[in-house]
């Protein structure tokens, strides 16, 4: 099951007020457990040239006979979405505890001197070779703050360790080289507990600007899971944080289904937190795909046992943020007619697991 949970990487952070906490290598580590749904993934993404690129490793103990890792590519360009994922045996990966970085099959991802390295080539002539290199502008943002505890005795971490940086490198795609120059990011998360025992589908808002930003990771529970929805936030503002902890209230303004999947989503939602109030608004669908439709067969027959319709859909969004006393409880019509503290370009995805 782990090439589903390397792309559901929307997971719930539980934030709290006070002083940011930065996150590096150290924090990433391969933490290998034999724990039943340990999973750890690193998802790096760049936007420049065009193009949006994504991509995620994960080493994991869910997936099917011996296969506990792999690679997944997202690729988003003039409108067009291409995806490519391989799953790879135990015997690919090397990696060693306690430290940061790894190797899956032809895969790399590694630190050195302050520059984060990664190199992808899944082997096969129709999938991108790509090499990139971030320089992060700063320290990375915990939104965890360590782990935290889900119920059924799990525990889940999410951090940004690489919030903005210069990007650099190369894609051959299709036989043509291209000199990749942009802007890069890297998200982390740690688990021991699989997604789809607690969760129907999970949101991430996240800003690509060092220090300033609203940082969102919430899910949908099932049933059994003990919360209806529980969704998280930091806003940050010149490297200040102004917010942060559990949002209070949740309000879908405008909602427009997704001619391509099919679900529901928000166009339009105010989040109100314990000082702030801030709202996130859609410019434009940016692409998506269907997760079962690009894993191997083998795969795919183990995971429709435990997701229905699994989804993946990304949104270009603006944010405002209003942080004076009193905004937290203001009408919408109050909150429209004053100046925003902070106004952030942001993404929204979606992981939609279960409807």
């Amino acid at each position: 099951m782990s090439l589903v949970i390397l792309i559901l990487l929307g997971q719930p952070i539980q934030l709290h007020s006070g002083p940011v906490m930065n996150v590096g290598p150290s924090d990433m580590v391969f933490q290998p457990t034999d724990e039943e749904g340990y999973m750890q993934a690193w998802n790096v993404n760049f936007r420049g040239n065009g193009m949006l690129i994504y991509i995620t490793f994960v080493i994991s103990n869910l997936g099917p006979k011996s296969l506990n890792n792999g690679v997944s590519i997202l690729i988003v360009q003039q409108g067009k979405v291409r995806v490519w994922t391989k799953e790879y045996d135990y015997q690919s990966l090397e990696a060693q505890k306690g430290q940061f970085g790894h190797k899956s099959y032809m895969n790399w991802l590694r630190y050195e001197n302050g520059k984060y390295f990664i190199e992808i080539d899944q082997g096969d002539k129709s999938t991108p070779v790509i090499k990139l290199q971030l320089s992060p502008y700063g320290p990375g943002l915990g939104l965890s703050d360590g782990k935290i505890n889900v119920s059924g005795g799990g525990y889940i971490r999410f951090d940004v360790p690489v919030v903005s940086s210069a990007a650099t490198g190369h894609i051959i795609l299709d036989n043509e080289r291209t000199e990749l120059k942009g802007i890069g990011g890297m998200e982390y998360l740690h688990g021991n507990r699989p997604v789809h025992q607690f969760a129907k589908r999970f949101h991430l808002i996240r800003s690509y600007h060092q220090g300033n930003g609203f940082f969102v990771g919430g899910f949908y529970g099932t049933d059994d899971s003990g919360y209806s929805s529980l969704i998280h936030a930091k806003v940050m503002k010149g490297g200040k944080l102004l917010d942060s902890g559990i949002v209070k209230k949740v309000e879908n303004l405008k909602e427009s289904q997704n001619a391509f999947s099919g679900y529901t989503i928000p166009q339009k939602t105010l989040y109100r937190m314990n000082r702030c109030a801030v709202m996130e608004s859609q410019n434009y669908y940016s692409g998506g795909y269907y997760v079962l439709g690009n894993i191997s067969l083998l795969l795919r027959a183990v995971l429709r046992v435990f997701f229905a319709k699994p989804y993946v859909l990304h949104y270009n969004t603006t944010v405002s943020a209003w942080c004076d006393d009193g905004d937290a409880t203001k009408s919408i019509a109050e909150l429209e007619k004053k100046k925003p503290t902070a106004t952030f370009p942001s993404e929204s995805t979606f992981y939609l697991i279960n409807p």
